[in-house]
C-alpha cells in the first residue's frame, strides 16, 4: 500500500500566476526562475506547463539547464552561476544555454573560444548585494574591448527589494546607466520586483518564489495563487490522560483528557523540524494544533475539538486552507528555504493521489 502522503502541484494555479505576473510587468519578457527542481515542485512537471507563457527559463548551473534541455528543445535557459569549468562553456555552446558571466575567470574561459563558437551570455554586474557579478571596471573593458552578441543581457540582483527602496533603486540606476551605456538589454526585477517596482521590469523580469503562489512580503497578494499543497490522512488516533505527553523530548504533555491523531508525515518529507506547537494543520474545515516535536516521519496533532476524526481523514500541511506563508511566518522560517529543500522522498503529482 502506497504511503498516503504527497504534494499535489496545481499546474492551473501555477499557469495563472505566470499570466497574472506577466500581465503586471507588460512589455518585458518573462523569465522563469525554476532552479532547484523548481523550487521544489519537480521540473518535470513545472516546465512543460509553463512553455507556453514564459519567454525563457532560469536555473542555477548547467546540469539543471541540460535536464531542462531534454524537456523544451528551443526556450532561452539562462545559466545564473555560470560555468565552473571551460567544459561548461562548451556544454553551454552544445545545447544552446545562455550563460551569466558572473566573474573575471568565466569571462576569460568565454573569451577562449573562437567566437563562432561562443554561446550567448548574460552580463551580471555587482551593483550592491556582493555575492556575484562584475564589477563596473571589469564590465567597462569588456563591452570596450570585444564585440559582444546582439542578445547579451546586463543584470543584476536586488539584496533587499522586499524590505529597502531606496537600496533598491540605487542598485536599479547603476544597472540602467550602464545599460545604456553599452545599449544592452536590461535586466532586473525579481519576485518582490515585479510586484512593487515597475520602473525595475525593463527588457526581463526573473519570478521566482512567486511564480508558485509565494509571497516575499509580510501580507500575501491575494493574486497569487497556491502551486504545492501537501496532504496526508490521519495514520492513527490514541486518547492521552492529563499528564501524559507525545513525542521526543516530552516536549508536549496534556493538560486534560486529549485525543491525538498522529500523521505520517515528518522533516524527511520536508516538513521542517523546527515547527513549533500550536502550528496549524486543516482536518474538517478547520485548523488543529500540532503537538509536540516533529520526528523523521511522524507529527502528532490535538485533535480533542473534532469528535468526528477518525483514521484515514485527509489532512492539509499547507494549500490553500494552511498557506505556506502563514506556516513560515508563525515559524520565523523562510517560504523559500520550505520550497526549496522538499526531498524526493515527497511524492508530487499533478493529479489528485488521494
Amino acid at each position: 500500500m502506497t504511503r498516503p502522503t504527497f504534494a499535489y502541484i496545481d499546474l492551473q494555479a501555477l499557469q495563472h500566476n505566470a499570466q497574472w505576473l506577466k500581465h503586471q510587468c507588460k512589455g518585458s519578457k518573462l523569465m522563469c526562475v525554476v532552479k532547484a527542481d523548481a523550487y521544489g515542485h519537480s521540473l518535470a512537471l513545472v516546465a512543460p506547463a509553463l512553455a507556453d507563457i514564459a519567454d525563457g527559463f532560469a536555473v542555477a548551473h548547467s546540469a539543471e539547464g541540460i535536464e531542462l534541455r531534454a524537456l523544451n528543445a528551443d526556450v532561452p535557459i539562462l545559466i545564473l552561476e555560470g560555468a565552473f569549468e571551460p567544459e561548461d562553456v562548451e556544454l553551454a555552446y552544445q545545447y544552446r544555454l545562455t550563460l551569466a558571466l558572473t566573474n573575471i575567470h568565466q569571462v576569460n574561459d568565454y573569451l577562449a573560444r573562437p567566437s563562432q563558437q561562443r554561446p550567448s551570455v548574460w552580463l551580471k554586474v555587482d551593483t550592491g548585494m556582493h555575492r556575484l557579478g562584475l564589477s563596473e571596471t571589469q564590465l567597462t573593458t569588456l563591452c570596450e574591448s570585444h564585440q559582444l552578441p546582439a542578445d547579451t543581457v546586463i543584470f543584476t540582483h536586488f539584496s533587499d527589494a522586499d524590505t529597502d527602496a531606496i537600496k533598491t533603486r540605487l542598485q536599479l540606476a547603476k544597472l540602467t546607466e550602464l545599460g545604456r551605456r553599452y545599449g544592452l538589454g536590461m535586466s532586473a526585477a525579481n519576485s518582490p520586483a515585479c510586484l512593487h517596482y515597475p520602473e525595475s521590469h525593463l527588457d526581463w523580469v526573473r519570478p521566482g518564489y512567486a511564480i508558485y503562489g509565494g509571497c516575499p512580503f509580510d501580507t500575501l497578494d491575494p493574486n497569487l495563487q497556491p502551486v504545492m499543497k501537501v496532504h496526508t490522512r490521519i495514520h492513527s488516533i490514541r486518547s492521552l490522560q492529563s499528564g501524559e505527553c507525545v513525542g521526543y523530548g516530552s516536549t508536549w504533555c496534556a493538560q486534560q483528557p486529549t485525543r491525538i491523531a498522529t500523521l505520517p508525515i515528518g522533516y524527511a518529507d520536508g516538513y521542517p523540524r523546527s515547527i513549533k506547537s500550536a502550528t496549524p494543520v486543516w482536518l474538517h474545515n478547520r485548523s488543529v494544533p500540532i503537538v509536540g516535536r516533529v520526528s523523521m516521519d511522524l507529527i502528532t496533532i490535538d485533535v480533542t475539538q473534532v469528535p468526528q476524526a477518525a483514521e484515514g481523514d485527509l489532512v492539509e500541511l499547507w494549500g490553500d486552507n494552511i498557506r505556506l506563508h502563514t506556516l513560515a511566518q508563525h515559524n520565523d522560517l523562510s517560504g523559500y528555504e520550505i520550497m526549496a529543500r522538499i526531498p524526493k522522498r515527497l511524492r508530487r503529482s499533478s493529479d489528485w493521489l488521494l
